[in-house]
């Protein structure tokens, strides 16, 4: 089944990222792509059932429910379904103001296999984009824009690198160990941060378990356990204004207060003193 649709041009709005066509194709017959020099926009499939491969610098790899792969402008294109079991692929194609410079920045600016470690939103971003254009067309031009980069957005903050030939995803159950830690973490992020011990607790040593989180989260595990500590304490700032600064410290998890003004401080720009008085005015 094919359901798809495209676009007019609509560069005088100068929309930050606007699709040319996006769509659905629910096992089809025949979705064989070759295309030597590409397309000149942006295109990004996601895979949610099925098999398929793709042909990216001179490896073949076999995709499968979770897998994205995107193409930069004027790149080869070359990927097609299994004949014995057919994809079921959202793809969507688009361009936009700055948007080469802004994904060249953030990292993609090449052609790549991705695989998500959530598959749910992202697929939910490209039900709600087609669902938009089938109920309006393009009659809500910004609702359009908007929710194209909601489907950018959630690709690339949640996308993870594919690793060696084949597609293989190496360590694939090893992400998936991270993925689930990452509520405990931050449920427990106000007690000393011990390396080896969280390492530990998925069998990993304390280097790869670093390298492995921050491919996963694009942070490393001490970053990710500031972060909910510094959230909690905004919180607490806000939610007891006769609390003092050194019991909020404590409770993050900073036994220093002069520490943990630093951090705050660092990362908010203001001491907590500071933001309480400007969130509380």
């Amino acid at each position: 089944m094919y359901r798809n649709y495209f676009l007019p041009n609509f560069e005088e709005y100068n929309f930050f990222c606007f699709p040319h066509s996006v769509g659905k194709y629910t096992h089809p017959l025949d979705h064989n792509v070759d295309r030597e020099a590409g397309v000149r926009d942006f295109s990004l499939h996601f895979v949610i059932g099925g098999k398929g491969y793709i042909e990216l610098h001179d490896t073949v790899y076999t995709l499968k429910k979770g897998d994205v792969f995107l193409h930069t402008p004027f790149q080869k294109m070359r990927y097609y379904t299994s004949e014995d079991d057919r994809w079921v692929i959202y793809w969507l194609q688009f361009n936009g103001k700055r948007l080469g410079d802004f994904l060249l920045e953030s990292g993609f600016h090449e052609s790549s296999v991705w695989f998500m470690k959530d598959t749910d939103v992202l697929e939910q971003t490209y039900q709600d984009l087609l669902a938009e254009i089938e109920q309006n067309n393009f009659a809500r031009l910004s609702k359009v824009s908007a929710l194209t980069y909601s489907i950018l957005i959630e690709f690339m903050c949640n996308a993870i690198p594919f690793s060696g030939k084949g597609g293989a995803k190496r360590g694939a159950k090893n992400v998936d160990q991270i993925i689930n830690l990452i509520p405990i973490m931050e449920k427990n992020a106000h007690l000393p941060y011990v390396l080896e011990e969280w390492a530990d607790k998925v069998k990993l040593t304390p280097n790869y378990f670093c390298n492995l989180f921050k491919k996963v989260t694009k942070m490393t595990p001490v970053a990710f356990i500031t972060k909910c500590r510094i959230q909690h304490s905004k919180q607490m700032l806000l939610s007891d204004p006769d609390t003092p600064i050194k019991v909020i410290a404590i409770d993050c998890g900073y036994q220093s207060v002069s520490y943990f003004n630093k951090i705050f401080m660092e990362m908010e720009g203001v001491t907590p003193s500071e933001f309480r008085q400007l969130h509380l005015k």
